[in-house]
């Protein structure tokens, strides 16, 4: 987590934030998230995060991607990109 604020303005508004609220101990460095405030805004915020697994897809699903498919898919993509007037028709 502190690479991702490493050298932003969010780096020194959290320092601000905890030496005005006297966190830490004499071995805490200012700068740093520590795992508890990992742990409590995941709690906080699970109704917006999704983390979990990634699904396993059967192999039937490989069928999907025929040609076929790929033109039908491209000409219902095209159809509405005309409609919304951002292509045209040649």
């Amino acid at each position: 987590m502190y690479n991702i604020i490493s050298g932003t303005p969010c780096k020194d508004i959290l320092v601000d934030f905890q030496e005005n609220c006297k966190l830490g101990s004499a071995s805490f460095e200012y700068g740093y998230v520590t795992h508890g405030w990992w742990y409590g805004f995941k709690r906080r915020n699970r109704h917006r995060l999704v983390t979990k697994r990634g699904e396993k897809f059967s192999s039937h699903h490989a069928n999907w991607t025929k040609m076929k498919n790929v033109c039908q898919m491209y000409d219902v993509i095209y159809d509405e990109l005309v409609d919304a007037g951002v292509a045209i028709n040649l």
